[in-house]
């Protein structure tokens, strides 16, 4: 199953991340990619003004996606783009099969940093949270998806693989100084930990005022080795083997092992 990732170097014109995305969503095509990732927010800069604007042209990137994903027959994990709901906006990702809408998650866990007791900058700010857990059925298999700072938060991830998804799929937006420190390791530990394969799509560096983006996409293999480092690539195309899960499973029986007698882990009822 190859797997493109697409890190879109941001830009503030929509038509140039437009063009940026579905330029190279025909070249993961001539590479016979049957998975497509973009990167969350590949449409606007991480910024809280910009992500405001950017709803406007929701439609616009949603109908891209879409065409893109039918005209080639492809699946197309569509990044992140703000969606207008009633009075709030969602880090919406939307995924595609073949130009049919199959899954739309909202991102769960908003980032918010402090320093010195001073809140720097909030997500909450701009976006209302979702609050449902996603798996999508696809002619490959099972799959989840988390987006960004929801990998920080390994209950969510092992929901995802308890609910027997094969890949996790996580569009994010890491800035320079974190995503050295942390993404690496992050994408590394959730893979090993779930044994299972994390699929992590980041932007292409460019910088926004105060924000400058990390790149580095990678993918994790079920014994957390990075198959491939997309470093600062416009794409990235991999050839994965989701036979290797029950493999490692089968070396090293975490799933057996775990004492469900002693501890649980439980999805609460979705709210509406």
């Amino acid at each position: 199953m190859k797997i493109g990732i697409i890190q879109v170097k941001v830009s503030s014109d929509i038509n140039v991340n437009l063009s940026f995305a579905k330029k190279h969503i025909q070249s993961c095509i001539k590479e016979q990619a049957d998975i497509i990732v973009l990167n969350e927010m590949w449409n606007a800069p991480y910024d809280n003004e910009q992500i405001l604007l950017s709803c406007r042209v929701h439609d616009k990137c949603y109908q891209l996606l879409q065409e893109e994903s039918r005209k080639h027959q492809v699946i197309i994990i569509g990044g992140t783009i703000a969606r207008k709901e009633h009075d709030k906006i969602y880090n919406t990702c939307h995924i595609f099969e073949d130009g049919n809408h199959i899954c739309q998650y909202d991102k769960m866990h908003l980032f918010e940093v402090n320093i010195e007791g001073h809140k720097v900058y909030s997500e909450s700010e701009v976006f209302a949270p979702g609050n449902s857990i996603k798996t999508f059925d696809t002619k490959y298999g099972r799959f989840g998806i988390l987006v960004c700072y929801d990998i920080r938060f390994p209950e969510e991830a092992r929901l995802l693989a308890m609910k027997q998804a094969k890949v996790i799929f996580c569009p994010a937006a890491f800035n320079e100084s974190v995503g050295k420190a942390h993404w690496k390791p992050l994408l590394q530990t959730r893979a090993m930990e779930n044994q299972i394969f994390i699929v992590g799509a980041n932007p292409q560096h460019y910088v926004y005022n105060q924000f400058k983006s990390y790149g580095h996409s990678l993918i994790c293999d079920p014994f957390g080795k990075v198959l491939i480092d997309a470093d600062q690539d416009d794409y990235i195309i991999y050839d994965i083997d989701l036979a290797m899960i029950d493999k490692i499973r089968k070396r090293m029986p975490f799933w057996k092992i775990r004492r469900n007698d002693i501890y649980e882990l439980i999805e609460k009822e979705q709210k509406q």
